[in-house]
């Protein structure tokens, strides 16, 4: 109830749908007692032909009546329908885009708690799962209820001694439901936290295509997918059975039910010569009876699509509870001044216990050009991350033109830092509008401008449409180099202070390399940039390069100090250039 509770709130724009919903319920079933109310007189009628059997008036004014009545309650029926599914459609859009602009806020160490198939998940099924719920609970919360009062009320104004049934069957329902209810969730918990390994294993496949096929992997593939779908079948089966046993129960209960109720009466009109009872009276009674029955038969049906919408609640609102553990301080600073970059002993851990960046202590002034070198793990990215606040330093401080990055608004620190990864994303439109990212108000001049830079000008020129050139999903129809010079022309038009490349030229030539850290020396010179690449001549001209290795700064230096002081250096930069030998010096 808890859950159900905290999500209501989302129903905000469609409460009308939903009292519609209530209010139309609630005259159908008004309608569906009166048709039965009105059924003994027409029975009664009915007998009554046999002394009088040209009266048909009062036969043909119940029949009427009840005609009336029944075409109304269908009426109404279809537009609680409409209203229904309108406002479940609507809750659904609301809690799907609340989760999804709430992940918007999240950190990398946010998501990564999840991980990103389970965030798919719980956008899609688990939502689609609680919409389903939801549809089927607003008709129900009203009808079940009410038609059940409404009928047991007018079985005891009837012949109470035959509603006296009803006290023992309807506790003994409740208890057959929550005692399945209870068997039942715990699997349905492990079936959808399994839905997100299988969203995995697709996402993995379809990503990774290209891999999969060229070490000939397609049939590990199929059977990775097959045994965690296999598992998620035969625990939903499970659960299935479980649930199947409900149907049985209820229809035993009810024809039961009936038959027990037409003894009584029968027993009843026969011994007392339909003086106590009469057979319209039997027949409003058994209407009455399907009534409870139906009604309970609603509530059981209602509590399944509760039971499997219940662990997606849950998880849900798991997600949308999750606090970002990175988010705007109290007072923000909206403007960066400058791109100076200071780590003051700095400490980061990914998990408690082990540091992966060990009391880095280095002040970076405006405009300098640093570069980073090191083996892989040695936390050049993690180092650089900490810049736009994409982590949170453990310890010390990270300062960005003389504040902590702490004081900054997230919005004016990010527009300030520019991040071009190794692998970059591309997302599908046209060309012009991935460079917009940078800027959404840019000119095609200055778009231009970004391009000749990052060098993307060359190979733009030999595309069909130009700027208009369509990007495939992840930029499929684009090569590794030219994504990623797509990417640094992207970061460009976001005129940061700070411009950080994370191996982001790692697929391009050296030629075509160097012709982009030209470009970049003349393009802005109050730019901060830091580069971090493996090949040394990325970084040999550098203002200050830095020699990182297991989350530690170990030198610092040019290029000609470096090669003098430092034989890790001195040993890549021989390797790489013909001086020696790369695997002796690694």
């Amino acid at each position: 109830m808890k859950e159900i509770i905290k999500l209501l709130r989302y129903i905000k724009g469609y409460w009308k749908d939903t009292i519609l919903t209530w209010v139309c319920v609630l005259f159908e079933s008004v309608c569906e007692g009166l048709v039965a109310y009105f059924m003994q007189f027409f029975i009664n009628e009915v007998e009554s032909l046999a002394s009088a059997p040209d009266n048909l008036n009062m036969i043909f004014l119940y029949s009427g009546l009840i005609a009336g009545i029944a075409i109304l309650a269908a009426v109404l029926g279809i537009v609680a329908g409409v209203f229904a599914a309108s406002a479940a459609a609507g809750f659904g859009k609301n809690i799907r885009e609340a989760l999804f602009i709430h992940v918007q806020d999240y950190s990398f160490k946010n998501i990564d708690k999840f991980s990103t198939s389970s965030l798919v998940t719980r956008t899609t099924t688990d939502i689609t799962n609680v919409q389903g719920a939801f549809q089927m609970i607003i008709r129900a919360v009203v009808r079940a209820p009410f038609l059940m009062l409404f009928a047991l009320v007018m079985c005891f104004v009837t012949y109470w001694q035959a509603a006296l049934v009803f006290l023992g069957f309807i506790p003994l329902a409740g208890f057959v439901l929550i005692f399945i209810a209870n068997r039942t969730h715990p699997i349905f918990v492990k079936v959808f936290n399994a839905y997100d390994d299988l969203n995995q294993a697709v996402d993995e496949d379809v990503d990774g295509i290209r891999v999969v096929k060229s070490f000939n992997r397609e049939e590990y593939q199929k059977e990775k997918f097959k045994g965690v779908s296999y598992w998620i079948y035969s625990n939903f089966k499970k659960a299935e059975k479980r649930i199947a046993l409900n149907g049985p129960f209820m229809n035993i209960a009810t024809y039961g039910t009936m038959i027990m109720i037409s003894i009584i009466v029968s027993k009843a009109i026969v011994s007392t010569s339909e003086t106590a009872i009469g057979v319209g009276a039997l027949s409003t009674m058994l209407t009455y009876s399907m009534m409870i029955l139906m009604s309970l038969m609603m509530v059981s049906m209602v509590y399944v699509m509760i039971i499997i919408g219940r662990n997606s609640t849950e998880r849900i609102l798991e997600a949308l509870e999750e606090v970002p553990d990175i988010a705007d301080p109290e007072n923000p600073i909206e403007t960066v001044p400058n791109g100076e970059v200071e780590f003051k002993h700095v400490n980061f851990a990914y998990s408690e216990g082990k540091d992966v960046l060990i009391d880095v202590n280095k002040k970076v002034k405006s405009g300098s050009t640093i570069g980073i070198l090191g083996p892989t793990g040695s936390s050049k990215t993690t180092l650089v991350s900490l810049i736009a606040r994409l982590f949170d330093a453990g310890s010390g401080e990270v300062l960005v033109g003389g504040h902590n990055v702490k004081e900054y608004k997230l919005e004016s620190l990010r527009d300030s830092v520019a991040v071009v990864l190794q692998k970059n994303t591309l997302f599908t439109g046209t060309i012009r509008d991935n460079l917009k990212w940078g800027n959404e108000n840019a000119t095609d001049e200055e778009i231009m401008a970004a391009c000749d830079i990052a060098q993307v000008t060359p190979f733009l020129k030999d595309m069909p449409d130009g700027l208009n050139t369509m990007i495939e999903q992840g930029g499929a129809n684009v090569s590794g180099g030219q994504k990623q010079r797509l990417c640094i022309a992207r970061a460009l038009l976001k005129s940061p202070k700070i411009l950080i490349l994370d191996d982001s030229t790692s697929a391009c030539d050296t030629h075509t390399d160097k012709l982009i850290r030209d470009g970049l020396d003349k393009y802005h010179p109050e730019l901060t940039k830091f580069i971090i690449a493996q090949r040394v001549l990325s970084v040999k001209d550098c203002d200050e390069i830095w020699v990182m290795n297991e989350g530690k700064v170990l030198e610092t230096g040019t290029n000609d100090e470096l090669m003098k002081t430092s034989a890790v250096y001195r040993d890549l930069y021989e390797s790489q250039n013909g001086g020696g030998d790369f695997d002796a010096a690694n």
